[in-house]
C-alpha cells in the first residue's frame, strides 16, 4: 500500500506549522557575533595566566562578554540590565555593518581559537570545558563564514535588522536619564547604521548575491507600512516612547516634554530617512536589474556552501546536508505511518478534530494551564515572571505568530512574550504557540538554564539545535496537554511533525538542490498536497511571506484564508525538524 496516496492530506495539513521556521525571536541576539566586527579597544589578546587553569578561563570568557557588549550598545542594554561603570560608561553605538570589517573579523575568530589553545582543557571543570567546546565551535564556524557574508540577506520580511529594530528599541527599558540619553544616541545613528546595510545590499547586488525580486518588494513594502506614512506621532518609536516615558518617576514633567520632543526630531531625522533609504535603496537596484534570482539560495554566488554553512549553525549537526535529509524523509514516513494507523483505527477522531470548538481562552489562562501540567514531565523551577504584550498593528503582517524577549542576566523577572493579533494567523493554534514559546517552552528554557548559572558568554551564543529544538519538541508534547482524547493529540503531534518534515525537504530541495517550480511542484503534489501549497511553498522558499504567496495564487481555496502563515527564512525550519529526529 502506498502510504503517501493513501493518506489523508486534509486531516495532517489542517494545522499549519510554518510558524516553526522563526518561532524564536530572540532578538537581541541578532546584533551579536553574527553580524559585527569586534573592532575592539578593549581587547583580551593579551591574556595572562595566573596558574589556576579555571580562574583564567572564567577571566578570559568574562573578557570575551564584555568586549561583545562594549562593540553593541543596543544588544548590552538587553543583556546587562545593571552594568558596571566600565561598561556603562563606553561610547554608545549600534556597531559596525560594513563589509571591511566583517572580513577584518577573521582575524579576530583565528586570534581567539589561539587564545583558546592556550587553555590547559584537562584542567578546566566540566563546566568550563562546556564553554570551551562551545566557544571554539563557534569561532571555527564563523571562519566558515568569511568568505560567504556576502550571502547573507541582512533584510528579509521577519528576521531582517529593520523588522527587528523597532521591536527592541520599543522594548528598551529607562530606569535612569543616563537610559534615556543613551536611548536618544543611538536613535540618532539609525539613519548611519541603515546607510551601511544599504551599501552592504549594493556590494550584494554587484557580487550576485542580492534579493530576488519579490522578496525585496515584500521588504520594501514593510518599511513603507512601518513609516505610517511618514507620521511620527503615529510610529512605534513615538508611542512606545511616550508610553516609557511617562511611567518615569524621577523626571519632571517639563523633563518628559522635552524628552518627548527630542525623541520626535530624531524620529524625523534619523529613523524615517533611514528607513526611506532603504527604500530608495532597493528600489534603485531593482529598476538596475540586480534582483535576477527568485530561486533557491544555491544559484547565488557561493550559495551552496552558504547553505551548507547555514545548515550547520542552524543545527549544530555535523551530518552533510543529504544526510540529514535522509533523516529527515525516515522522520516524515514514520510520522506519516503512525498518523495512518491512528486513523484508520479511529476513523471517528478526524471528525472530532473538526467538530471539536476551540476553547476561548486568553494567553494569560493558557500559560497558566500550562504552567500546571508541565512538572509532570520536566523539572519544577519555580514561578516565571512575564509580560504578555501584542505586535504593534504596523508590524503585525512581517512579524510570527508570537516569539520570546529573553530577560537581562541580572533581571531575569522580566521576561516578555509577544503576541501577534494578525488575521492572517490561526486562533485555533495559540495554545501550542505559547506551550512553543512560553512554558515549557523558550520561558522556560531560559529561566531554567539561568539557573544553572552559566557563564555571562554562553548568553550570547545561540544555537538553533539547542533553542528551537527544545521548543519544537515541547510544541508536539503540548498537545496531550491540549486534549483529552490522547490519540487524537499524537494523532495532532504526528502532523505537525509530518507538516515540518516536508517543509524542511522543499527547504533543501528548493535553496541546496536548486529545485525548479515544476520539480516543488512534483514533489508536494506526491505527497496529495493541494495546488495552493504547490504554488505558496514555492514562493515562500524564495523568500515571500506565506500570506504574501497565497494572496498571489488561487483564492478559491476557502479553507486556506483561515490558516496560519509566517515568513520563511531559508534553513530556519531545520533547526527545529533536525534536532527533533
Amino acid at each position: 500500500m502506498n502510504l503517501k496516496n493513501q493518506s489523508n492530506t486534509s486531516f495532517f495539513l489542517k494545522k499549519k506549522y510554518l510558524r516553526y521556521i522563526v518561532a524564536l525571536l530572540t532578538l537581541t541576539c541578532i546584533l551579536l557575533f553574527s553580524y559585527y566586527l569586534k573592532n575592539n579597544n578593549y581587547s583580551n589578546l593579551d591574556q595572562k595566566h595566573s596558574g589556576n587553569a579555571n580562574n583564567d578561563f572564567q577571566t578570559y570568557a568574562q573578557n570575551l562578554f564584555d568586549e561583545q557588549l562594549l562593540s553593541d550598545s543596543l544588544s548590552m542594554h538587553f543583556y546587562i540590565k545593571t552594568p558596571d561603570k566600565n561598561i556603562r560608561n563606553s561610547p554608545v553605538t549600534l556597531g559596525d555593518f560594513s563589509y571591511d570589517s566583517m572580513v577584518k573579523s577573521q582575524q579576530y575568530y583565528i586570534n581567539q581559537i589561539n587564545l583558546l589553545k592556550d587553555f590547559n582543557y584537562k584542567k578546566l571543570s566540566q563546566k568550563e570545558q562546556l564553554t570551551y567546546d562551545v566557544l571554539l565551535d563557534y569561532f571555527r564556524n564563523q571562519l566558515d563564514y568569511g568568505d560567504l557574508c556576502l550571502c547573507n540577506p541582512v533584510l528579509s520580511p521577519t528576521t531582517g535588522i529593520q523588522a527587528q529594530l523597532p521591536i527592541l528599541f520599543a522594548e528598551y527599558t529607562f530606569a535612569d536619564k543616563k537610559d534615556i540619553d543613551n536611548y536618544l544616541t543611538l536613535v540618532s545613528q539609525i539613519n548611519d547604521f541603515f546607510n551601511q546595510i544599504c551599501e552592504f545590499q549594493i556590494l550584494k547586488a554587484k557580487n550576485n548575491s542580492f534579493l530576488g525580486s519579490e522578496t525585496c518588494n515584500l521588504v520594501i513594502k514593510q518599511c513603507i507600512s512601518f513609516l505610517a506614512e511618514n507620521k511620527p506621532k503615529d510610529n512605534l518609536f513615538h508611542t512606545s516612547f511616550v508610553s516609557k516615558i511617562s511611567n518615569c518617576k524621577f523626571l519632571s514633567d517639563s523633563e518628559k516634554n522635552n524628552y518627548t520632543n527630542k525623541n520626535l526630531d530624531l524620529i524625523n531625522s534619523s529613523v524615517f530617512p533611514g528607513y526611506n533609504k532603504i527604500i530608495s535603496t532597493l528600489k534603485d537596484l531593482q529598476k538596475s536589474g540586480y534582483c535576477k534570482n527568485n530561486k533557491g539560495i544555491c544559484h547565488l554566488k557561493n550559495g551552496k556552501s552558504y547553505y551548507e554553512f547555514l545548515v550547520k549553525n542552524y543545527t549544530g549537526s555535523s551530518k552533510s546536508v543529504l544526510e540529514l535529509k535522509s533523516d529527515i524523509q525516515s522522520r516524515l514516513m514514520k510520522d506519516m505511518r503512525t498518523m495512518y494507523s491512528i486513523l484508520t483505527v479511529n476513523p471517528e477522531l478526524e471528525n472530532m478534530f473538526y467538530s471539536e470548538e476551540h476553547k476561548s481562552k486568553s494567553p494569560q489562562a493558557i500559560l497558566k494551564e500550562l504552567n500546571s501540567k508541565y512538572t509532570d514531565d520536566f523539572p519544577n523551577i519555580g514561578n516565571i515572571n512575564y509580560t504578555v504584550k501584542y505586535v504593534d498593528e504596523n508590524l503585525q503582517d512581517y512579524l510570527s505568530p508570537a516569539f520570546f524577549l529573553t530577560p537581562a542576566i541580572d533581571d531575569t523577572n522580566n521576561n516578555v512574550i509577544y503576541i501577534n493579533e494578525s488575521d492572517a494567523f490561526s486562533k485555533q493554534d495559540i495554545y501550542t504557540t505559547l506551550a512553543h514559546e512560553g512554558i515549557p517552552g523558550h520561558m522556560y528554557q531560559s529561566a531554567f538554564f539561568l539557573q544553572t548559572n552559566p557563564l555571562p558568554v554562553r548568553h550570547i551564543l545561540s544555537y538553533g539545535g539547542y533553542t528551537e529544538g527544545w521548543a519544537t519538541y515541547v510544541e508536539f508534547l503540548s498537545y496531550s496537554y491540549e486534549y483529552s482524547d490522547q490519540r487524537l493529540a499524537k494523532a495532532l503531534s504526528c502532523s505537525a511533525s509530518y507538516s515540518l518534515a516536508l517543509y524542511s525537504l522543499c527547504d533543501i530541495g528548493i535553496n541546496y538542490e536548486g529545485w525548479s517550480f515544476k520539480e516543488t511542484k512534483a514533489f508536494l503534489k506526491n505527497y496529495n498536497i493541494f495546488r495552493i501549497i504547490w504554488e505558496a511553498g514555492y514562493e515562500v522558499m524564495r523568500g515571500y511571506s506565506l500570506l504574501e504567496a497565497e494572496r498571489r495564487t488561487d483564492r478559491s481555496f476557502v479553507s486556506w484564508q483561515e490558516e496560519q502563515y509566517t515568513d520563511l527564512e531559508p534553513t530556519g525550519i531545520l533547526s527545529g525538524s533536525i534536532s527533533v529526529l
